[in-house]
């Protein structure tokens, strides 16, 4: 089972914010529609990797995008599963 993580926003401004400083701080995202099984934030979010969750909302903080939603994003036999999380819990 791969897990990863799924950003959302609250606006299309904010995901583009948010990628631009993710980016830049050389963190791996991929950018996507929104899963119809997430009814939250605008219609793009960020996908990004389990080694990379924790740093990705070290960023997002720091640069002040504060409402996002944070979701689990697990698969298995070719289907994903989302369960949402509460982003700034992960943080140390």
């Amino acid at each position: 089972m791969k897990t990863e993580y799924v950003l959302t926003f609250k606006n299309t401004n904010f995901a583009i914010k948010a990628e631009r400083f993710l980016l830049a701080d050389k963190i791996k995202i991929g950018v996507m529609p929104l899963p119809s099984q997430i009814s939250a934030g605008c219609g793009i979010c960020l996908r990004i990797s389990q080694d990379e969750i924790d740093r990705s909302l070290e960023v997002l903080k720091k640069n002040n995008i504060n409402e996002i939603g944070l979701f689990l994003r697990s698969s298995e036999n070719e289907k994903y599963f989302y369960e949402e999380l509460n982003a700034y819990d992960r943080q140390k």
